[in-house]
């Protein structure tokens, strides 16, 4: 996930993308982080 936040806030790979990867990209955020919340839920559990 940190590769993930270099390549899209420090190099900027995406700068060119059309308008329609922003959505999709905050998305993959956040599913990224529910998963983190589930399994950390799961062994808790």
């Amino acid at each position: 996930m940190i590769a993930v936040f270099w390549c899209v806030f420090i190099w900027r790979e995406f700068k060119d993308a059309r308008k329609g990867t922003q959505p999709l990209r905050m998305l993959k955020f956040l599913l990224y982080i529910v998963g983190l919340v589930l399994i950390i839920t799961a062994r808790l559990v």
